[in-house]
């Protein structure tokens, strides 16, 4: 009994790790979707703590990637990642990840970060019905483009060799707002 129940166990656990590593595209369910969003710090960079954010600002890629990097990073929601900022650059990169978000690389000049839009609803059923309306709305026009205004919420993320991390790993993440102005 118990050699048949620890066969079992093993059993449901490579198959967890081949879904969580492997993601398929065309899921149906949405518990296989679940399983393949994200992990670190999840309920902060998707909303789903169900923060008070602080209204939109402009401001620049340079300024937020000069900002200091908080040592260490918290498990909970910082108070500058209550701050929803609005930047314009260049988007030169749009790109799937294993964890369902799509992943943007923003450009000024020579500085860059990276914004990222994740699966709503799927990866965010604990955020508002708002915040996952808007997560959605910004997923859906997300696109290369010469001229964007990406709107985002300050997220302070692990630099884990992302492609487009900035020098302090701050993100726009969530997006909830993206305008192409040009090209």
């Amino acid at each position: 009994m118990r050699r048949a129940l620890l066969v079992v166990l093993v059993v449901g656990i490579a198959v967890l790790a081949g879904r969580v590593a492997a993601p398929s595209r065309a899921s149906h369910f949405r518990f296989s979707n679940a399983l393949a969003c994200g992990v670190e710090r999840w309920q902060v960079k998707t909303l789903q703590d169900r923060p008070h954010l602080i209204p939109a600002q402009a401001t620049t890629v340079a300024h937020l990637v000069s900002l200091p990097r908080p040592s260490p990073l918290p498990t909970t929601r910082s108070p500058f990642e209550r701050h929803i900022f609005s930047v314009v650059a260049r988007v030169t990169l749009v790109r799937p990840e294993a964890d369902q978000d799509l992943h943007l690389v923003l450009k000024s000049g020579a500085k860059q970060m990276i914004a990222e839009a994740p699966d709503a609803p799927a990866c965010t059923l604990n955020a508002t019905a708002f915040r996952r309306k808007q997560m959605a709305s910004a997923r859906a026009k997300l696109r290369l483009c010469a001229k964007a205004r990406v709107v985002g919420v300050a997220f302070w993320d692990f630099k884990h060799g992302q492609t487009g991390v900035a020098p302090n790993a701050i993100e726009l993440h969530p997006i909830l707002g993206f305008a192409c102005l040009s090209g």
